[in-house]
Order: structure tokens, then sequence, then C-alpha cells
């Protein structure tokens, strides 16, 4: 009876049990369960701290977004949609958990995939080119991966990689 006069199902087999809103967001319950196939990042990744903004109920569902678009860069198909679809939640709430980061779902891969990009240039042999890391990142082509690096970095792909290397000299 309590039940009913708070507005609360009570829990039978027929009204499955929804968490409550002050339950902490335990992460991509879809994930296991072969979902739309996207990876959740390993228990222990670390993650980047959120923006000043981002607080209260929609702080635990961005970590678990970033940890999501982390372990899924490497997909062609990542997009917000996805992210939504594995974390159970609705693509505007996905889209409002990222509103006081600073950062869009889909800037925030961009951001990461670059990072990738950057690492496995400096990581890479002489031979390896750019446009084939701008591919295996998933950026459209290889200028559309050189402006946004220059805007990261504050150079150019091949300059970065010459003064990294300069300083790697004997």
């Amino acid at each position: 009876m309590a039940d009913r006069v708070l507005g609360r199902a009570a829990r039978t087999d027929e009204a499955p049990h929804l968490p409550s809103a002050d339950a902490p967001f335990t992460g991509p319950a879809r994930a296991a369960e072969g979902g739309c196939g996207l990876r959740t990042a390993p228990e222990g990744t670390p993650q980047e701290l959120p923006g000043p903004g981002a607080q209260g109920p929609s702080l635990p569902l961005l970590r678990a977004a970033r940890s999501a678009i982390e372990a899924n860069l490497d997909r062609p198909d990542l997009s917000p949609a996805l992210i939504a679809r594995v974390l159970g939640v609705s693509l505007r709430t996905l889209h409002r958990s990222f509103s006081g980061s600073g950062d869009s779902v889909m800037s925030f891969a961009r951001a990461r995939r670059l990072h990738r990009a950057h690492d496995e240039l400096l990581g890479s042999s002489p031979a390896r080119r750019i446009s084939e890391v701008a591919a295996r990142w998933h950026f459209s082509d290889a200028s559309h991966f050189v402006r946004h690096f220059k805007a990261a970095f504050g150079t150019t792909p091949t300059r970065h990689i010459e003064a990294h290397r300069g300083k790697d000299a004997p």
C-alpha cells in the first residue's frame, strides 16, 4: 500500500524493476548481451576529468560514455546513437551528459582519435604514411586529419614528427 501512495509500482513479475533516480549509474548493461557490439573499456581504464560544468547525476553517465567511446575508437561506425544504445539511454540524454563538459560526444571521440593517431605516428617507422594513419583512425581524408591535428597540436603531423625524431637522434 505504501508503494501505491508514494507512486511506486509494487515489484511483481509483470512490472519490471527500474532503478530509482538516486541509484548510481551502473554502466552499459546491454554490452554484455551483445547488443550493438560495442565494447566497454576495461576496468581501471583511466578517464579524463570532466569539465567544470559536469556534475550531478550526469557525471556517472559521462564517465561511462567516455569509457565506451575510448573502447571503440577503432570502429568506423562509432556514433552518438551507438553509444546511447549501448548505455541504454536516449540520444538526448547522452548529449545532455556532455553539455557541461565542454565537448560534444563526437568532438570527444575525435580528440581521442587524434591522440591515438599522434601516438601511432610518433611510434611508427618513418615509412608509415600520414594518410594511412588518418584512415586507420577514421578521418575522412588526410587534409581533414591534418587540419584537426594542427588545431590540436599547433603544427602539422609532418613537422611534429620531424621535430620529435630530431630530439631522439643521438
